[in-house]
């Protein structure tokens, strides 16, 4: 199978570095990925494809990091979306959109009774841990090692820049670790404003985990024998696992939840939800933005929930998952590679054994993506609705050239 090659895309990336610090940064860098191996800017989308500005089309299987869950360019979406920017979309007010968009997030998300806007998921995971700072009048926020929150200052893994001060009421306990949980709550008596928990453990570099029975009724129990709040915050997952909120899949009873990503379908949006007991301590947190009011991602939204509803997207995407899973595992076997997967068939994570640095992970997406697959070597992956059954038969065939690829470099290493 013929490979791609990224010549425009390396040298815009050396453009980019005289005007952006790194020239690319964050996640989206391609020192993120596997350099060389991965286009450095994409020029276009539809459905679960992507092009990048060397004209490489990609099955696409990060979804932008888990937003696109109907497919890049979803017609009624877009529809949705210009219908209100021809009306406008940033106003001095709230458009009318607002009630709408409240009533029916508020409507559909089981056991909240209230919520707020924002642009992004660290906006509302900071609004969350405030607000249950505010309502408890306590200060220490639990969350689990290896997590990921957002990039603001009292959740981020990078601290450069960022005084101490600012996560000096952030503890830390191993997920599902009842026990150590239990040692941080007795460590700050009186203190713990809240837990915050992804649905899951997704983080990166790592496998995915689930949470192990009782889990969350053991997490409830501590959070209201010591006044404490339980958030979950479901922005990766969003909508991708229960219509009516992760939480529910899983069994957990949270005081807040922070959604966003596939929300809107690719359209910026982040919200916090919270039950009614919270709801005059929320109004009482500042929160506010330029764009937190923005209309047309709220019109993209009301879009993007009515169809994941009606059209049965949740069932569909584990559908394409579980085919995944089955052909990427039979490929693994066939070539003697022993590979850990794992997660949700929606959202899964594949590894190899053995490798603690993920130098073959990286080898093996690199190669998928030099053939037309855009997986990624150390953060889970998504499944989309405009994924079918020929994106699933074209990926396992170029996965078993990137396992042979994988099983040539070994051999040549053990040699």
């Amino acid at each position: 199978m013929k490979t791609y090659t990224f010549t425009k895309s390396y040298e815009m990336f050396e453009e980019a570095k005289k005007y952006v610090p790194g020239g690319i940064y964050g996640p989206r860098s391609p020192m993120f990925l596997t350099y060389g191996s991965y286009p450095c800017f994409l020029e276009r989308g539809k459905g679960s494809h992507i092009w990048d500005v060397d004209g490489n089309e990609y099955i696409d299987y990060m979804c932008s990091f888990g937003t696109n869950i109907l497919g890049l360019g979803h017609a009624e979406v877009e529809e949705a979306a210009a219908k209100q920017a021809e009306l406008g979309n940033s106003f001095t007010l709230p458009s009318n959109r607002w009630n709408e968009l409240a009533k029916r997030l508020v409507g559909l998300i089981s056991g909240m009774g209230w919520t707020v806007f924002s642009k992004n998921g660290s906006d509302v995971t900071t609004y969350a841990t405030t607000v249950a700072r505010h309502f408890t009048k306590k200060r220490v926020i639990i969350m689990a090692n290896g997590t990921y929150h957002g990039s603001h200052f009292w959740c981020t893994h990078n601290t450069n820049g960022i005084p101490p001060e600012y996560q000096a009421f952030v503890e830390y306990f191993d997920y599902n670790d009842v026990a150590g949980l239990t040692a941080m709550f007795e460590k700050h008596k009186e203190d713990v404003a809240g837990v915050i928990l992804t649905p899951y453990h997704h983080p990166a570099m790592g496998d995915q985990v689930m949470p192990a029975d009782g889990f969350y009724n053991a997490v409830r129990s501590l959070c209201d024998k010591n006044g404490s709040l339980l958030i979950v915050d479901d922005i990766r997952c969003n909508f991708r696992l229960h219509l009516n909120g992760s939480h529910v899949y899983f069994g957990a009873k949270p005081d807040l939840v922070t959604m966003g990503k596939a929300m809107a379908n690719g359209h910026p949006i982040g919200a916090c939800l919270g039950t009614e007991r919270l709801k005059e301590a929320a109004s009482g947190v500042f929160f506010t933005g330029t764009h937190y009011f923005a209309a047309v991602p709220m019109a993209a939204a009301l879009a993007t929930m009515d169809i994941i509803e009606e059209e049965g997207v949740i069932e569909k995407i584990a559908k394409l998952g579980a085919s995944l899973r089955t052909g990427i595992l039979g490929l693994a076997k066939d070539a003697g590679l022993s590979v850990v997967y794992s997660g949700p068939d929606a959202i899964p994570f594949m590894r190899f054994e053995n490798d603690p640095v993920f130098d073959v992970n990286r080898l093996f997406c690199g190669e998928a993506a030099k053939r037309g697959v855009f997986l990624h070597p150390h953060h889970n992956w998504f499944l989309s609705a405009a994924h079918t059954d020929a994106d699933i038969e074209k990926t396992l065939e170029v996965s078993r050239e990137a396992f042979a690829a994988v099983g040539e470099h070994l051999a040549k290493k053990g040699a």
